[in-house]
């Protein structure tokens, strides 16, 4: 996909919070769907220096003609000073052959970037476990992975769509820090037009229902930070993961039926404890409970309403 005009406002978002330097890595070589004054504009509104670099166009003629830059210029201004693109192909010109389907990462690319950037290029790879875990092992100690990737509405894009669950249960496991996950609502203008934000990290509640999503383009966009013991690891799903754990913590105390059907750190959970006492008033909070959640999910199915805090406009 490259980088939208949206997508560039989140790195730079990114930048605010942690300057850009040093080393990156793109997984292919990035369209870019911004001009230079548009950057300067976006930097300033977020606080961002820019490095003092002169334009330079897309290499591609009828982007160069909308005085959109060039991948190269663009993340020279954001501070990196290596710039290495790999592919599969040559037909791009990347700087290095790398099959993402392939299970070993070069030597030369195994610890050796700031920021590894995957900018809709893992939904492409048909083994993107395999894609995730050079993502994992390029990225140094301290280092950032960055990934913009379909998560509905993509129906032939690529052979993925994603949940943000993806990305935030296998870096998790792989021992990075979550920093960001995002789920971006998208027009068809996708190159140029207004992204809607939310916060998947941000809910108190990540889970949602089938169906929740409407008719736009959805995109997973995570940043996350390598450590000294990052390695890649086989997660499995959160969601299932608190199932089993709380099931097993329930019998071990015998509680199941009990108060402990809701997460104690839970407003839920926190009225049943305070209730634990008074059966009558206990179940008739449980009930009340079902029919708000009940409500909500009405509401929700209705609206199609997102239930992650909204972010901005991007």
């Amino acid at each position: 996909m490259g980088l939208a005009r949206a997508a560039v406002n989140l790195l730079l978002l990114e930048a605010s919070r942690r300057p850009f330097e040093g080393s990156i890595v793109t997984l292919g070589r990035q369209h870019v769907y911004v001009t230079g004054d548009e950057v300067r504009a976006m930097a300033t509104r977020h606080g961002v220096r820019l490095h003092p670099v002169p334009d330079e166009l897309h290499r591609e003629p009828h982007l160069a003609a909308q005085r959109y830059l060039s991948d190269d210029c663009l993340l020279k201004m954001l501070g990196f000073q290596q710039i290495v693109r790999v592919d599969y192909s040559d037909y791009e010109a990347p700087d290095a052959i790398l099959d993402l389907n392939s299970a070993e990462t070069p030597d030369a690319l195994r610890s050796a970037f700031d920021l590894v950037l995957d900018s809709g290029t893992i939904e492409h790879v048909f083994d993107i476990a395999a894609a995730l875990r050079h993502c994992c092992r390029m990225a140094k100690p301290g280092g950032r992975v960055i990934h913009l990737t379909p998560s509905s509405n993509c129906v032939e894009h690529g052979f993925h769509n994603v949940s943000p669950t993806l990305f935030a249960d296998f870096y998790s496991a792989s021992h990075f820090q979550i920093n960001r996950v995002y789920l971006c609502r998208i027009p068809l203008d996708l190159p140029r037009g207004p992204w809607q934000v939310y916060d998947y990290c941000g809910a108190p509640q990540r889970f949602i229902p089938m169906g929740m999503l409407d008719d736009h383009i959805w995109f997973t966009f995570s940043v996350t930070t390598a450590s000294d013991q990052s390695t890649p690891v086989t997660p499995q799903q959160w969601i299932y993961v608190n199932s089993w754990w709380q099931s097993a913590a329930k019998k071990a105390n015998g509680e199941l039926g009990s108060i402990a059907d809701e997460p104690p750190e839970s407003r839920a959970g926190r009225l049943l404890q305070q209730l634990q006492g008074s059966p009558i008033l206990s179940g008739l909070a449980r009930g009340l409970i079902r029919k708000w959640r009940q409500l909500v999910n009405w509401s929700r199915t209705r609206s199609r309403t997102v239930p992650y805090p909204h972010i901005g406009q991007f």
